[in-house]
């Protein structure tokens, strides 16, 4: 028993004079071989934020945004006048359609309102006379009655023809009108081909945003809150919208959805990296992210020195594509060397 404690003390002596040798080391570097190795400088400065997490994510569409313009009548489309990716403004006309359901349905309108026109004057005359006593109060009921049922086949042929707000033409065609502004993302159908009733002919985004949504690990569920900063590896900048409560119990993550500008040069589908940033504090410093290396399994940075560079452990409170945070270890303004490091750590063993 006592050789064991023996062997552990010494493991952790051995672990932790590394620690200190690595933590000490200073490194003689000339300013000659700084230019020869191509060791470059930069300064730590004050971190307005701080690095919570790098995720992988999807670009989607924001909820409801999407919109599909249907066809209310089945028919042939004669001409497609928008294509995926062009923004169209409202009222714009997207796709003319021939529809025989169409002529069909305005010559079911007419006759329905000749028979309508028919039956009021009916209804009017009896009315007129069951007032005078002359006809009977049931027979101006029965007319009245009529009357009231083709009002109600009128209307419903009314309602067809503005389905979707469509313009009409003499010829039996129609044009489907874009309902509000936006850009196309899809437009199914092509000229020449067969379009059924209510099948989507085009669909357009109208959101001047983009939505991206990533799993959040467990560990991180109550670290990450609606408002915080979001960035992409190309420096598109967003916000938190949402995260939820709930984990996947197969992935053991939560889902996370973010936004971000329409401006930004992605599209729905693609697949993006995602940092999420919060509010730093005061002590905290950004380097950026190559800086920071593992020495002595402590994360580190060499820092420019007089006669070289000193290893200096740092506390890593975070860490992007981009930047790291630091919040122990060093102070705004000491220059770091951000390349030529496998060269700096050769050169620890050789001191």
């Amino acid at each position: 028993m006592s050789l064991i404690k023996c062997l552990t003390a010494s493991v952790a002596f051995i672990a932790w004079a590394a620690h200190e040798s690595v933590q000490s080391a200073e490194i003689a570097v000339s300013q000659a071989q700084i230019d020869r190795l191509e060791i470059h400088l930069e300064e730590a400065r004050p971190a307005t934020q701080e690095a919570v997490a790098l995720l992988p994510a999807t670009i989607i569409p924001p909820m409801n945004s999407r919109i599909a313009v249907p066809a209310p009548f089945a028919g042939t489309v004669v001409s497609v006048h928008v294509l995926p990716g062009q923004s169209v403004e409202q009222g714009r006309t997207l796709m003319t359609i021939a529809s025989r359901e169409l002529v069909e349905t305005l010559s079911q309108l007419r006759q329905a309102e000749a028979n309508l026109a028919v039956a009021s004057a009916v209804a009017e005359r009896y009315r007129g006379l069951a007032e005078k006593n002359i006809a009977s109060p049931t027979r101006a009921a029965e007319t009245e009655a009529q009357r009231a049922g083709l009002e109600a086949v009128v209307d419903e042929h009314r309602r067809l023809v503005s389905l979707g707000k469509i313009k009409t033409d003499p010829d039996g065609s129609y044009a489907l009108i874009a309902p509000r502004a936006g850009r196309i993302v899809e437009a199914n159908v092509a000229p020449g081909a067969s379009i059924g009733a209510m099948q989507a002919a085009v669909v357009f985004d109208t959101s001047d945003e983009l939505w991206v949504e990533a799993q959040l690990p467990a560990s991180l569920v109550g670290k990450v809150h609606p408002g915080d900063s979001i960035t992409l590896e190309d420096g598109t900048k967003g916000k938190v919208l949402s995260v939820g409560h709930t984990l996947d119990p197969k992935t053991r993550s939560s889902t996370l959805t973010g936004t971000i500008p329409g401006s930004a040069g992605v599209v729905p589908g693609q697949m993006v990296t995602l940092s999420i940033h919060r509010q730093a504090a005061i002590s905290s410093v950004e380097v950026p992210a190559q800086a920071v290396v593992w020495l002595g399994a402590a994360p580190s940075v060499f820092v420019r020195t007089e006669m070289g560079f000193a290893v200096q452990p740092v506390v890593l409170k975070g860490k992007t594509l981009r930047a790291a945070t630091i919040g122990g270890g060093l102070t705004a303004g000491q220059k770091i060397a951000v390349s030529g490091l496998a060269q700096l750590e050769n050169m620890i063993g050789a001191e």
